[in-house]
């Protein structure tokens, strides 16, 4: 089962993040892609528009706003150019240590894009580099500034969704649940969230999923059936319940969903091979002991 428990383990990173998935399920890894530029231009363009409302408030002259905004603008031109360009497929080695790095540093980034919406200090390039090499205490300022923003306004769902990623990066569970509830509060039908939250819930718990995270998972899969963590999270309970059939019925339906031949597929197969064979010798015990106890009352008349 330990095979099956790593790949549940690395969907609770890679799930959220759309810049991991393609690197873990695509035979060919394209970089980031138009989706890697469309989510710059789209930060940058909130970041002009923040800009704009702190302008029209009295927040910033006209000298700085103007300053800013040029830095905002040569940013990105720097960093969209080549963003699309193809990347040869690597070694399946680097393959996934790539997809690790996006993994944990996505998360880590839109914080850090995210508290500079509306600030012009940290709109500075060697800021921005800064964001891409943060030391623990850097990270633990951001993650602090962010939480008190968040308690400024609560009804911020998408600050409390990157504070939740955040903290489960850092492998902060106890902190990331409380996030993660109150962005689902937010967002009370978002599959994915509750498959996130079901699983940063257990590991705060200790690995264990019975309780509430069982019945967020039992949520998410309403919501979505075919959300992957929530099908690994679902087929993981009802191994450890020992009823190998529901666990089979659904790792079956997320291999569907995965690209066959991929790393991850054959992890998902050799679940799936485990629980037929325990389901098989589960059988076997009971039929065996069926047999012996016809056999007694045989004996007895």
């Amino acid at each position: 089962m330990t095979t099956f428990w790593i790949i549940a383990a690395a969907l609770a990173f890679i799930a959220p993040l759309f810049v991991a998935l393609p690197l873990l399920k695509s035979h060919l890894r394209p970089g980031l892609g138009d989706a890697g530029t469309a989510l710059k231009v789209s930060v940058y363009r909130d970041q002009l528009a923040e800009l704009g409302e702190d302008r029209r408030a009295g927040r910033l002259g006209d000298d700085q706003y103007e300053q800013a905004r040029g830095e905002l603008e040569n940013r990105l031109l720097e960093e969209v150019p080549g963003a699309g360009a193809p990347v040869a497929p690597p070694a399946q080695r680097r393959h996934r240590a790539a997809a690790i790095a996006a993994v944990v540093a996505v998360p880590l980034l839109a914080v850090f894009l995210y508290l500079a919406l509306g600030n012009p200090a940290a709109l500075r390039p060697q800021q921005s580099d800064a964001a891409h090499g943060l030391g623990q205490q850097q990270m633990d300022a951001m993650i602090a500034r962010l939480a008190a923003r968040l308690e400024k306004n609560p009804q911020d769902a998408k600050g409390w969704v990157m504070l939740a990623r955040a903290q489960t990066v850092l492998g902060r569970f106890d902190e990331a649940t409380s996030a993660y509830a109150k962005s689902v509060a937010l967002f009370p039908d978002d599959a994915q969230l509750l498959a996130d939250y079901a699983d940063a819930l257990a590991m705060a718990q200790g690995g264990r999923l019975r309780g509430e995270p069982e019945k967020l998972v039992e949520r998410a899969l309403r919501s979505d059936p075919d959300n992957a963590k929530a099908l690994a999270l679902a087929g993981t309970v009802a191994f450890d319940d020992k009823d190998f059939a529901l666990a089979v019925k659904h790792w079956e339906r997320l291999r569907r969903l995965t690209p066959p031949g991929s790393e991850f597929a054959k992890s998902i197969q050799a679940s799936i091979d485990e629980a037929m064979s325990l389901s098989g010798a589960v059988g076997g015990v009971r039929q065996a002991s069926g047999a012996a106890g016809s056999t007694q009352a045989s004996a007895r008349r």
